[in-house]
C-alpha cells in the first residue's frame, strides 16, 4: 500500500499534465441522424462512436447526434443499436469546423450491439473472438423479474440456472457450461460496471427449526432493480474470461446500468401490480380421506379423530401480491449526462409469512471536459431489502419445519379452536409444551425470522484521452453491505416450548474494496492494420465479519427478538472478521488485418493471499483468433451475409476458498478449570497446507457464426472442452492431527459441450416485425479423477428413518448428479418393495444373481442422472401497429430428479401422520419401510411457457408524452412434465455438487402481471 500511496499521486498528476497538453490540438464536430430504414422513424438510444477514438454519443429521442472534440483528419463513424445492422460512415473532420453523418439502419436477427462489453472495456462485436452472448435487459425484463438472473434464464446458450425454491428472491445455482468444481463454488464473477461484486450473502444464515435444516439464503443481486439494466453479457470461453484470471473458471456476467443521453430531460415511470398463486398441487390427505383411511385400517382410532376437514397444503400458502413501481430522471447537455432512478417493490410469497420488500435508488453520471478528452464518471447504487422467512427446511428428518407438518399433521384437526378455560381463540395443538408434529400454520405465523440488508455499490473512473486513441483511466470502487437476521423462537410454540422462549440477533457486515488502472489503445494503421490494447493494475481488499447473540427463557413473548437482555439464559455470543486480498497485472492484445483476419492475447498474473506461501501467485494466459470468411473475395455475394470462424484456448483459476484454508487456525472451544475457575479455551481446528493453490480450468473452444439474408438469419454453433485439474478436496490425513481431514489440491473434473443459437427476423413491414431466437445446449459432465478415492458420497437423503443414506455418489468416469442406489423392481402380493439383487467379484464387476426385500451394499449402482441430455430455449417478440407481444418457452430433457417428498410421505402409515393422497393408489402394504431406490428417481423433462406478455402503445390523454404503454404478463403459465412433485426445477443442498434433489420445496408462483410505462 506504501507503494500505491506513492504511485497514485504521479501517475494521476502526469494525466492531468497530459490532458492539458493534448486539450491545445485541433479537433471538430461530427453531428447526424440515426433513423429506421423501413419506417424512417429516429431511433433513440443507438451508440455512435468516431472509430480510432475515445469519441462516442448516443442518439436523442429523435436519432440525432453530435460528437465534439474529433480530432481533425479522416474518420470513421459507427452506429449501432439492439436490434438493427450496425453502419459505417467516413467524414472529414475540419479543425473547427463540423462534419455530417447520416444513417439508416436495417433491421437484424442478432438483437445486440455492435459494441460488446468486455473485461475492463469494449470491443467491436465483430473483431471479438471469444465466446460472449448479451442479453438485452428491457426485451428480459417482462413479468415479475425480482433480479438479474431471472432474465438471463432460457436466454443464453451453455448457460443452465436452476432457482432454489419458488420463494421470493430465491437464489439459483448458476452453471456456465456445467460445474466445474465439487467443494469450490460453481459460480460465475458478476462484474457491475466494471467493477467485480463481492459474491457473499448480505445477511447472517438463519437458524432452523430443531430436526431440520434453515433455509437457503436468497439471491446477491437482489440488489440492483432490473429496470436499471441496459444490457448483461456472459463471458463464456477463456478467451473471454481469462482477462479476469484466476476468478473467470466459472463464467463471468457483465451488468451494463443505464445511463443518461444528452437532450431533454426524460421522465419515465414503471409500475405493476401481479397477482401469484402456487402453480401445482401434491395433494395431502383429506380430513374425510384420513378418517376414511383409519377406519379401514385401525377403526378403533376413529373416536379419538377430530371432525374438522382442513387442507393443510391450502391453508399454508395464498394468493400473493406484488407491486413494483420505477421512477427515471434521465438527460444532460453536451458536457454532463446523468440518468438517476428509485424503486420500490413489495412481493409477497404464495406461502404465508414469507415475502421480500426492496427500496433501492441509483445514480449514474457522467461529466466531459477539457474538449471532451477528460470524462469523470460516477455510478451509485444503494438498496435496502426487508426479507420475511418462512420457517422451512433444506432439509429434514424426523422432526421438521413448516413443510413437514404440512405433510403430517392430522387433516381432521382445525388451524385454531377455542382454549377451553379461557375461550380464547388459538392455534390448535396436539398437546401442550413442546411438541414433536406442530401446527403448521402456527409455524409460519408465530415464529419469526426476519432478515434485513442495506448495500451501497459504487465505483468513480476517470478516463483521460493522452493521443487520439489512447486513454487512461482509474476505477475505485466499493461494494459495502450490513445484514442482520432476528429470529424468535415464542415460549407459546410448540417449538419455543422447549427453551422457554428463544430468540437471537445476528449481524454480518462485508466490505469489498477495488482500484483500477489501466490504459486502453485502440489504433487502425494504414487502413488495413488495426490494434487495441489494454493493460492495467487491480487491487481488491475484501472484509467480512459478524456478530451474533443468543438468549433463552422468557417471562414474556411480547418483546420478540427485541430484548435479548429479557430471557433468564444468556448463551455466549459469537463474532469474527475475515479478510483475504487479490492483486493482479492484466493485458489484452487484438490485432486485426483487414478487418477480417483476427488475433487476440490475453495474459493475467494474479495473487492470493488466500492459497500457500508459494502458490500464492499465478498465471493464467489465452490466445484466440477469428476469421471472417465473408469477408474474403471469393465470398462475396454469395448464400452468406456473414460467415466467421473462432477458435481459442486458455486457463482460468478459480479461488472459491475461505480465507486462511492453507494455515492453521484456532477456535473458541469449552470452558477448562482452572482451580476454582472455568477459563474458556481455543483449540486448532483446520491443518495447514503450505502448497494449497487454484483449481484451475484449461478450455479450448472453437466456434462458428453465420448470417444470411442479409443477417435476418444469423446464428452460432460452438463446441468447447473444459478440463479443470487441482480440484479442492477435503482429504483425511493421517492421526493424530489437529482435524481428520485437511483442504488439498486433488482430483480432476471435465466439461464437453456443444452450443447452438438462431435468431431471424421473421417478418419486417412499417407496421409488423417478428422476431425469433432459440438457444441449445448439450453438456456432458465427468468427474475424471477423486486423487486416489473410488467415489465421494453426497446427496444426503431427509425423513423420517433416513439417517446416513445418500442418494449420490461422486464417480470417476461419471457425471456429478449421479443418483446412486438399489435398482427397485415391483410390489409383490403381501406389498413388499422387490429389489434386484448384485453380487461382486472379485474383479469388481458386477451381475445380477436373484432378488431381496433388503437391499445391501453390492445391491447398489447407478440409478439415474440429474444433468439434461439437452436443454432449450425460444424467445419470440411481435410488433404489429401499436401491440407488441412475447412469449419465452423453455425446455429440459433427460434430467433425473430425486423426488425426496414422495419416498418419505408417499407411504400409507399408521402412526397418526398425514402421508400423500397418491399412496392410496400404491399397492405397499402399510407401514412397508421408506426405502431409497431406482422406484424414487423420477423423469425431471420438462417444457415451461416461462411467459408471455401483451402491451400496447398509445398516445397519453392530454399528455406530450414520449411514450405510453399498457401491458399484462404471465410467469410460469403452463408446465408439461411426468415429473409428480411441486417442480422439477429444484435444489436442497444436501452435500458436495449435489443436484436433482426435491425436498418439500417451496412451491413455485404462477403470476399474472399487470403494468404501465410512461415517459415524459
Amino acid at each position: 500500500m506504501s507503494l500505491l500511496r506513492s504511485v497514485l499521486p504521479t501517475l494521476v498528476g502526469s494525466l492531468f499534465w497530459a490532458a492539458q497538453l493534448m486539450a491545445q490540438g485541433q479537433s471538430g464536430t461530427v453531428t447526424g441522424r440515426v433513423i429506421d430504414s423501413a419506417t424512417q422513424r429516429g431511433l433513440a438510444n443507438a451508440a455512435v462512436v468516431v472509430e480510432g477514438t475515445q469519441r462516442a454519443a448516443r442518439t436523442a429521442p429523435d436519432g440525432s447526434f453530435t460528437i465534439t472534440g474529433v480530432p481533425a483528419g479522416a474518420r470513421r463513424v459507427q452506429v449501432s443499436v439492439i436490434g438493427y445492422g450496425a453502419q459505417t460512415r467516413n467524414v472529414t473532420v475540419a479543425a473547427g469546423g463540423t462534419a455530417t453523418a447520416q444513417f439508416a439502419l436495417q433491421p437484424q436477427a442478432v438483437m445486440l450491439e455492435a459494441l460488446v462489453a468486455t473485461g475492463y472495456g469494449t470491443q467491436r462485436r465483430e473483431a471479438i473472438t471469444g465466446s460472449i452472448a448479451t442479453v438485452d435487459a428491457d426485451q428480459a425484463n417482462v413479468g415479475v423479474v425480482t433480479n438479474a438472473t431471472e432474465m438471463i434464464q432460457g436466454r443464453v446458450a451453455g448457460v443452465n440456472i436452476i432457482q432454489n425454491s419458488g420463494e421470493p428472491g430465491a437464489s439459483s445455482q448458476i452453471r456456465i457450461r456445467g460445474g466445474t468444481s465439487i467443494s469450490a463454488s460453481n459460480a460465475p464473477l458478476y462484474v457491475i460496471d466494471g467493477v467485480p461484486i463481492n459474491n457473499v450473502s448480505t445477511e447472517p444464515g438463519g437458524e432452523g427449526v430443531p430436526g431440520s435444516g434453515a433455509s437457503l439464503a436468497r439471491n446477491p443481486l437482489n440488489l440492483i432493480n432490473p429496470n436499471d439494466i441496459e444490457t448483461i453479457s456472459v463471458l463464456k470461453d477463456a478467451a473471454a474470461t481469462a482477462i479476469y484470471g484466476s476468478r473467470g473458471a466459472n463464467g463471468v456476467i457483465l451488468i451494463q446500468t443505464k445511463k443518461g443521453a444528452r437532450g431533454g430531460v426524460v421522465v419515465e415511470y414503471d409500475g405493476y401490480t401481479a397477482m401469484a398463486t402456487p402453480a401445482r398441487r401434491i395433494g395431502f390427505l383429506t380430513g374425510d380421506e384420513y378418517r376414511a383411511f383409519r377406519q379401514q385400517v385401525t377403526p378403533e382410532a376413529v373416536s379419538s379423530l377430530g371432525q374438522a376437514n382442513t387442507d393443510w397444503e391450502d391453508e399454508v400458502t395464498r394468493s400473493a401480491m406484488t407491486h413494483n413501481h420505477n421512477l427515471a430522471f434521465s438527460g444532460g447537455g453536451e458536457a454532463t449526462q446523468y440518468r438517476a432512478s428509485l424503486n420500490y417493490m413489495d412481493q409477497e410469497g404464495v406461502v404465508i409469512s414469507s415475502g421480500l420488500e426492496r427500496i433501492q435508488g441509483r445514480l449514474n453520471a457522467e461529466h466531459r471536459t477539457w474538449d471532451d478528452r477528460l470524462r469523470l464518471g460516477l455510478n451509485l447504487n444503494s438498496s435496502h431489502i426487508r426479507n420475511d422467512y418462512a420457517p422451512y427446511e433444506n432439509t429434514g428428518g424426523y422432526i421438521g419445519g413448516l413443510f413437514t407438518n404440512m405433510a403430517i399433521f392430522d387433516p381432521t384437526r382445525p388451524v385454531r379452536a377455542n382454549d377451553p378455560q379461557t375461550g380464547v381463540s388459538r392455534f390448535f395443538e396436539t398437546g401442550t409444551g413442546a411438541l414433536d408434529v406442530r401446527n403448521p400454520v402456527a409455524l409460519a405465523e408465530q415464529l419469526q425470522d426476519e432478515g434485513a440488508s442495506t448495500r451501497t455499490l459504487a465505483n468513480t473512473t476517470a478516463q483521460l484521452e493522452l493521443l487520439p486513441g489512447v486513454a487512461a483511466q482509474l476505477n475505485l470502487g466499493v461494494d459495502r453491505s450490513e445484514g442482520r437476521r432476528s429470529i424468535y423462537f415464542p415460549r407459546e410454540s410448540a417449538v419455543g416450548a422447549q427453551w422457554g422462549g428463544r430468540a437471537l440477533q445476528r449481524s454480518q457486515d462485508n466490505t469489498a474494496l477495488t482500484l483500477q488502472s489501466f490504459i486502453t489503445v485502440d489504433q487502425q494503421l494504414a487502413d488495413i492494420h488495426g490494434i487495441e490494447f489494454v493493460g492495467g493494475y487491480e487491487f481488491s481488499d475484501y472484509s467480512t465479519s459478524g456478530f451474533g447473540a443468543e438468549s433463552q427463557k422468557f417471562l414474556t413473548d411480547a418483546f420478540g427478538f427485541n430484548s435479548l437482555g429479557g430471557g433468564n439464559l444468556l448463551i455466549r455470543p459469537y463474532s469474527f472478521r475475515q479478510d483475504h486480498r487479490l492483486v493482479s497485472f492484466f493485458g489484452r492484445a487484438n490485432y486485426n488485418l483487414l478487418d477480417r483476419y483476427y488475433l487476440t492475447a490475453v495474459l493475467r498474473r494474479d495473487g492470493s493471499s488466500q492459497f500457500g506461501e508459494g502458490n500464492k501467485w499465478a498465471v493464467f494466459p489465452a490466445i484466440s483468433a477469428s476469421w471472417r470468411i465473408s469477408e474474403e473475395p471469393f465470398m462475396q455475394g454469395g448464400f452468406f451475409s456473414d460467415l466467421r470462424l473462432r477458435a481459442g484456448y486458455g486457463l482460468q483459476g478459480n479461488p472459491g476458498v475461505a480465507p486462511y484454508s492453507s494455515l492453521l487456525t484456532l477456535a473458541a472451544g469449552g470452558n477448562y478449570a482452572f482451580g476454582d475457575q472455568l477459563v474458556g479455551g481455543m483449540f486448532p481446528n483446520r491443518n495447514p497446507n503450505r502448497d494449497l493453490k487454484w483449481e484451475e480450468t484449461a478450455q479450448f473452444n472453437v466456434a462458428l457464426d453465420f448470417g444470411m439474408l442479409d443477417n435476418r438469419l444469423t446464428g452460432t454453433a460452438e463446441y468447447y472442452v473444459k478440463n479443470t485439474s487441482d480440484l479442492l478436496l477435503q482429504v483425511p490425513v493421517v492421526q493424530p492431527a489437529v482435524a481428520s481431514t485437511r483442504l488439498e489440491n486433488v482430483g480432476s473434473t471435465r466439461n464437453q459441450g456443444l452450443e447452438v443459437s438462431l435468431d431471424a427476423v421473421a417478418l419486417s413491414t412499417p407496421t409488423v416485425e417478428w422476431r425469433t431466437g432459440l438457444v441449445f445446449t448439450a453438456n456432458r459432465n465427468e468427474a475424471v479423477s477423486l486423487g486416489g478415492r473410488t467415489f465421494i458420497p453426497t446427496g444426503f437423503v431427509s425423513g423420517e428413518g433416513q439417517s446416513g443414506q445418500t442418494s449420490q455418489r461422486i464417480l470417476p468416469g461419471y457425471a456429478l448428479g449421479t443418483f446412486y442406489g438399489p435398482e427397485f423392481l415391483r410390489v409383490d402380493e403381501k406389498g413388499r418393495q422387490v429389489f434386484a439383487k448384485y453380487e461382486v467379484n472379485a474383479g469388481g464387476d458386477r451381475r445380477r444373481v436373484g432378488e431381496t426385500f433388503a437391499p445391501g451394499v453390492a445391491d447398489y449402482g447407478v440409478i439415474g442422472d440429474a444433468n439434461p441430455d439437452f436443454t432449450l430455449g425460444l424467445n419470440s417478440t411481435a410488433n404489429i401497429g401499436q401491440f407488441d407481444v412475447s412469449l419465452l418457452v423453455r425446455g429440459e430433457m433427460g434430467r433425473d430428479v430425486f423426488n425426496n417428498t414422495a419416498l418419505v410421505y408417499g407411504n400409507k402409515t399408521t402412526g397418526g401422520r398425514n402421508f400423500l393422497r397418491s399412496a392410496l393408489a400404491r399397492p405397499d402394504a402399510i407401514g412397508e419401510p421408506a426405502i431409497f431406490s431406482s422406484r424414487w428417481i423420477e423423469d425431471g423433462s420438462f417444457v415451461r411457457l416461462q411467459n408471455a406478455a401483451v402491451g400496447y402503445n398509445f398516445d397519453f390523454p392530454g399528455v406530450q408524452a414520449r411514450a405510453a404503454r399498457i401491458y399484462v404478463a404471465g410467469d410460469n403459465l403452463l408446465l408439461l412434465t411426468d415429473y409428480s412433485g411441486y417442480d422439477p426445477e429444484v435444489h436442497t443442498e444436501t452435500g458436495l455438487a449435489s443436484r436433482g434433489i426435491e425436498y418439500l420445496a417451496y412451491p413455485r408462483p404462477r403470476t399474472f402481471t399487470a403494468g404501465i410505462r410512461v415517459a415524459f
